[in-house]
């Protein structure tokens, strides 16, 4: 019966489990489908893969900061148009490969002879891409944001200029900058550029003209074929950052002496052609504010969740398409399920099959899946040759998986409980709440089987006294339910007493103190059980109940306890000379009707604070000695309501057959 018991319930596990797999690999692929956590636990990891694995830098691009040293230099800001106009003569003969400001010529000067300077430098130079941007979003979609108006620089410039680039700055929810604007439109529909897709376009000999997008794929011919880029619907580009970022230009001693870093040297210095040639020369140059406090052109990036300079961030922009790295946000949408569905399976087996040892098993496994997520990325980014589009770990989407794992163990968990409260209340309609206790625990162990230990217990025998007149008045219904209703009352007194009753036998009950579960002063609980049941039948008795009255003989000592019967039907007893003896003490001239017998091993476990009678002693069939045998009628507090005087006789035999 056991076994079927948990095969069922094993059965509605899996189903519910299943159930439960299913549902969180339906609300999964909804997160997954609508992008739910695209801005939250995924872009955490996003950012952790890019602090973790950052872009190396090529040293293909300078900075030339608009910095402290240059503004305290000119003792202006901005800057005069006339600096610009010398930092591009002075750059000319080092032989930039593009020079792209991000700074803003909207409007004229007051000075007409500075923009005569400047517009006459940028177009001498041949190389400069001027800045741009669009003036309030009106849509976002179709790998575009498109905007309300332009602002441009002022026509001089802009006729002299190799080309235009916008510098819109897009914050994600958190404001954190990850993507760099590839495309943006006018109000009439004109296309523009990024100003890093622009400068790297000069670079590689890309014709922007002819650029096209394919299946959210930028796509610019080049000489060289076609340069890929991905595109998302708001027209943006993962960046692919490198290290943090760069040290500013006022600590360092030496420029672009820290590795790892963007070059950036001061614009002071390189109007004044203090600039070493090699950082120079071949370069792609971004110029804009950088180490400045008085413009704040500072945003946060993934890389440590620093603040970096949009001028930096250009060039972080300018290198992944330099290099074809660019970090996606989480991987496709059936590989993410894959490892979802996998992982969430793999987690609930695991709970199932070994409950708090199996949720730490699929922590690990978790763990290892997110280490070794991490690690992938860093060699598919690491390395000379590049890898385009490198797909970071969908783990935002697979970390949920722990939450259903711990709705599988708390289901599990509670599952289980109320089972074996169902199973020990079932048991305890045959069996007391400790044997059923111990079934359930030898089962789940697989030691359940026939076998026994030795212990030192109290057993207790009860027998109705004229039970056979009794019956012969009454059917067998009626005397059936007498006999249930005094065995109810009599087993609440045993179970305070925190006795387990063995077995019913016709009109008597055996009851064990010690075994299964160990229990302190078992001799004196079991006196104390007998006494109280007599008060109880006794009161019973006065309420108008039958004329029901028992005899309790009670004796301690060694037996074997446990399981006793064959492999298919097997019950919990004790075997031994202390139960024998026990049985024997209930004969009707020992344990009187409405008396307590006990032996003299049982008395001398109970202590002096009771009142005794002395019966004498029998002799038990295997034994040498007598059984010496003695009434209690009282210990402690509690008594028996009605103590037979003392035997006019000694008892010298019993008049009953042992038990066993």
């Amino acid at each position: 019966m056991l076994s079927r018991l948990l095969a069922k319930r094993q059965t509605r596990q899996r189903v519910v489990i299943a159930g439960l797999a299913a549902l969180a690999l339906l609300i999964g692929s909804g997160a997954l489908f609508t992008e739910a956590l695209d801005t939250t636990l995924q872009t955490a990891v996003y950012d952790r893969a890019i602090t973790n694995s950052p872009a190396v830098v090529r040293n293909q691009i300078t900075i030339v900061a608009i910095d402290d040293l240059t503004v305290k230099q000119y003792n202006v800001y901005p800057l005069p148009r006339r600096v610009y106009a010398e930092m591009l003569r002075a750059l000319k003969p080092l032989n930039p490969f593009v020079v792209a400001f991000d700074v803003s010529f909207y409007d004229k000067s007051a000075s007409p002879e500075d923009d005569a300077m400047l517009a006459a430098a940028i177009k001498d130079a041949g190389n400069v891409i001027l800045a741009m941007q669009g003036v309030a979003e009106t849509a976002i979609g179709d790998h575009r944001t498109k905007y309300a108006s332009l602002q441009l620089p002022i026509p001089e410039f802009r006729s002299a200029a190799a080309a235009l680039g916008a510098v819109d700055i897009k914050q994600d929810p958190d404001h954190v900058v990850r993507d760099s604007q590839l495309v943006i439109e006018g109000p009439n529909g004109e296309r523009y550029f990024g100003l890093p897709l622009a400068a790297a376009a000069m670079r590689l000999k890309g014709d922007l003209a002819s650029s096209r997008i394919e299946n959210d794929r930028f796509i610019l011919p080049t000489p060289a074929g076609d340069h890929v880029m991905p595109i998302n619907r708001a027209g943006g580009m993962p960046v692919y950052y490198a290290s943090a970022p760069a040290t500013p230009t006022s600590v360092l001693k030496t420029p672009c002496s820290v590795d790892g870093e963007f070059c950036v040297v001061s614009l002071k210095d390189v109007a004044a052609g203090n600039v070493p040639k090699n950082l120079i020369t071949g370069r792609t140059i971004f110029v804009g504010a950088h180490s400045i406090s008085a413009v704040p052109d500072d945003y946060p990036v993934p890389n440590a969740g620093l603040k970096m300079y949009g001028v930096e961030i250009w060039a972080n922009a300018a290198q992944s398409i330099f290099t074809n790295r660019y970090p996606v946000l989480k991987q496709g949408f059936f590989t993410t399920l894959l490892w979802m569905l996998a992982l969430t399976a793999i987690g609930m087996f695991l709970v199932v099959r070994w409950h708090l040892r199996g949720l730490l098993l699929s922590l690990g496994a978790m763990l290892a899946y997110i280490f070794a997520g991490y690690v992938l990325f860093g060699l598919q980014t690491s390395g000379d040759v590049g890898n385009g589009p490198v797909e970071v770990p969908s783990i935002g989407y697979v970390i949920p998986s722990a939450f259903w794992w711990v709705i599988a163990l708390g289901y599990v968990l509670v599952e289980e409980r109320r089972a074996v409260a169902r199973t020990q209340s079932t048991f305890g309609r045959f069996v007391t709440p400790s044997v059923a206790r111990t079934i359930l625990e030898k089962e789940e162990a697989g030691q359940l089987g026939l076998g026994g230990e030795e212990r030192t217990v109290t057993v207790l025998f009860g027998d109705i006294r004229g039970f056979t007149t009794m019956s012969e008045g009454m059917t067998p219904a009626t005397l059936l339910e007498h006999l249930n209703r005094y065995f109810d009352g009599m087993v609440e007194v045993v179970n305070r007493y925190e006795g387990t009753v063995n077995k019913y036998n016709g009109d008597n009950i055996m009851v064990i103190w010690n075994a299964p579960i160990e229990v302190k002063d078992h001799a004196r609980k079991a006196v104390e059980c007998a006494l109280e049941m007599q008060k109880w039948i006794q009161s019973e008795r006065e309420k108008g109940g039958p004329d029901v009255s028992f005899g309790f003989g009670i004796n301690s000592g060694p037996v074997v306890a446990g399981f006793l019967g064959a492999k298919g039907r097997m019950e919990y007893t004790v075997i031994g000379d202390t139960a024998n003896v026990a049985s024997r003490l209930t004969s009707s001239d020992i344990a009187r009707r409405d008396q307590v017998a006990c032996s003299a091993e049982t008395l001398a476990m109970l202590g002096s604070d009771m009142e005794k009678v002395d019966l004498g002693a029998i002799q038990v069939k295997g034994r040498a000695e007598a059984v010496r045998c003695y009434q209690i009628n009282r210990i402690g507090a509690t008594a028996n309501p009605k103590p037979a005087p003392a035997p006019e006789v000694a008892i010298t035999k019993a008049a009953v057959a042992g038990y066993h």
